[in-house]
């Protein structure tokens, strides 16, 4: 039984590590998003496309989102931030959570405000240089990516893209640094 039982367990091992290399390479292979593209999570891509789209910036970064905890975005915003502007506003009170990315932009000098509003700040997306962007229930968590059933959809459309634009800019105006 013993042997059995040690045999059962290193298969289990072996499965989950082999899941988490299939894992790898399909995100390596996983190309940067194009415009109309959909992804579902947990079965799709998601989060490296999201890494790709922030890092395919030539002029700038506008983030909306209510939760941010996934290291790979955390860390390709304050990646391009050394090199064009990057804006992210997020809900106070889900920022002040102890699995939040926000901390993390914070000291990495990255702009940071908080939504001001009477319920929560609910969005979640992504502007690249103001005329492409990424949007969908897709929080930019662990969760969303791992776990949840997400969905996201890359548009450059300047009739669906520029409303949120103009969206991003009342609401960074009238936020909290």
């Amino acid at each position: 039984m013993c042997v059995a039982g040690g045999l059962a367990e290193a298969r289990s091992k072996a499965d989950r590590l082999a899941e988490r290399a299939a894992k790898v390479v399909a995100n390596t292979l996983a190309e940067a998003p194009v415009p109309n593209e959909i992804c579902f999570s947990p079965s799709g891509p998601c989060e490296v496309k999201l890494v790709k789209f922030i890092r395919s910036a030539k002029k700038s970064v506008d983030v909306a989102v209510f939760d941010i905890n996934l290291p790979s975005v955390v860390d390709a915003l304050i990646e391009i931030s050394s090199r064009i502007p990057v804006r992210v506003l997020v809900d106070r009170r889900n920022s002040k959570n102890t699995h939040s990315g926000v901390p993390k932009l914070l000291r990495a000098g990255v702009k940071v405000r908080y939504g001001r509003q009477k319920g929560i700040m609910h969005h979640k997306f992504v502007l690249v240089d103001g005329g492409r962007m990424e949007t969908g229930s897709f929080n930019f968590t662990n969760g969303a990516a791992n776990k949840n059933q997400e969905n996201q959809i890359y548009l450059e459309e300047a009739k669906l893209v520029t409303p949120f634009v103009r969206q991003f800019e009342k609401m960074w105006t009238e936020s909290l640094p």
